[in-house]
């Protein structure tokens, strides 16, 4: 049975052609890009800076290949140094990155980068071989490389060392660490504001806000950035906003402005990304021995008599969050209301009610605290309102005398 062979016309055989040899092109292309990757490129040149800056160094010291770094206990594998080969190389401060010599060479002799890596304090994603992937900065990949290109979004004249938050993952329980200069601030702002009055930290603290003992293990989409004013949301951007104002970030938040700049704000955000899970965290690399916020002796007598005698309802009950109570040596962190010991004559001058109708009908702000956050019984509200007369005793014969 014949059947009719449709002729192929010179022009299609000649397409035909093309196409094989495209896709030809593209199997050398990727296998030539496979067969010299950058960081052959990299090696390549450092050979060069090496030769040209230490002349006495014999080429078959300077590593070739992959280089591996695996720390077993931390779970991690860093090829960083495939690239960045200087690090350890004392005589290469002035040369580019990613040849330059580490601008703290110190830190080694307590951190071998045997025992710790790169990324546990640097970020970035240690087994990859290309700088994009490797930084962090591809597709779900949520610790991007702590770089200098990132802190300067937020302060162009003097970046932040957002490598500190790396450093605080194992440094969290001291009281102050050198050289980690903005997460120092942050903790001592997180003492002097009275963070734990609210915020479970480290296992200690109040409930009135959410435990942010591991808040840095918290991912992005953990975060609601609807109201972030910003092209470039990320959860270091909406720390900072959120410091400065909660408000703004998080319409029905209950925390009160504390008037931090931006300094502040980066330092606590930086200190907070920094709580991370560290369950995992062998002992010896945790410096200290308890595991616990330092304080001073001034401050645990503070804390002893602030929670004793007459005034201690009120920081039981987180009063004192807002109000200071001078009668009774109560120090709130932020006077965001009035003093309770002259409550009778504020509230009087104020609303034109007792302190028993207010507490008993509140209105404004103090509605919803007392109804949703400061929610106390009968009882209670008898008690606050017999202490609050005490303390305006107190306070008024020490006017008289």
């Amino acid at each position: 049975m014949a059947k009719k062979i449709q002729q192929v016309s010179t022009r299609e055989i000649l397409a035909l052609l093309l196409l094989a040899a495209a896709c030809f092109a593209v199997l050398v292309a990727a296998v030539a890009r496979d067969e010299s990757p950058d960081w052959k490129y990299y090696q390549q040149e450092f050979r060069t800076i090496v030769a040209e800056n230490l002349g006495s160094v014999e080429p078959s010291q300077v590593p070739r290949g992959v280089q591996q770094i695996w720390v077993e206990e931390l779970g991690r594998v860093d090829r960083c140094t495939t690239c960045h080969q200087g690090v350890l190389w004392r005589g290469l401060e002035q040369v580019e990155q990613p040849w330059k010599t580490h601008p703290s060479l110190e830190l080694f002799k307590d951190h071998p980068v045997d025992e710790y890596g790169c990324t546990v304090c640097h970020g970035g994603q240690g087994f990859a071989l290309t700088e994009i992937e490797a930084h962090g900065y591809g597709p779900h990949w949520e610790e991007p490389l702590l770089s200098q290109a990132i802190a300067s979004e937020y302060d162009a004249v003097r970046p932040p060392p957002l490598v500190e938050i790396g450093c605080n993952y194992c440094h969290r329980y001291e009281r102050s660490t050198p050289g980690m200069e903005y997460v120092n601030h942050g903790k001592e702002l997180v003492r002097a504001k009275g963070c734990k009055i609210c915020h479970v930290i480290n296992g200690e603290g109040g409930r009135l806000g959410p435990d942010l003992t591991y808040e840095g293990s918290k991912q992005p989409h953990g975060f609601d950035f609807s109201n972030l004013a910003t092209n470039l949301p990320s959860v270091l951007s909406w720390h900072v906003a959120h410091f400065k104002s909660p408000t703004t970030v998080v319409p029905d938040s209950i925390m009160p402005e504390m008037n931090f700049q931006t300094r502040d704000a980066l330092a606590l955000s930086m200190l907070v990304m920094s709580w991370r899970d560290h369950s995992d965290l062998p002992r010896k690399y945790i410096p200290g021995i308890e595991l616990h916020d330092e304080m001073t002796p001034e401050e645990v007598e503070r804390d002893r008599r602030m929670r004793e005698g007459d005034g201690a309802f009120f920081v039981e009950k987180s009063c004192f969050v807002c109000h200071s109570i001078e009668a009774f040596e109560i120090q709130s962190p932020t006077n965001k209301g009035p003093d309770l010991s002259w409550a009778p004559e504020d509230v009087r001058n104020r609303f034109g009610k007792t302190v028993e109708e207010f507490l008993f009908e509140p209105t404004g702000t103090m509605k919803i605290i007392l109804e949703s956050q400061i929610v106390l019984t009968d009882e209670e509200k008898w008690e606050v309102i017999g202490k609050i007369t005490k303390a305006y005793d107190i306070v008024k014969n020490r006017e008289d005398d």
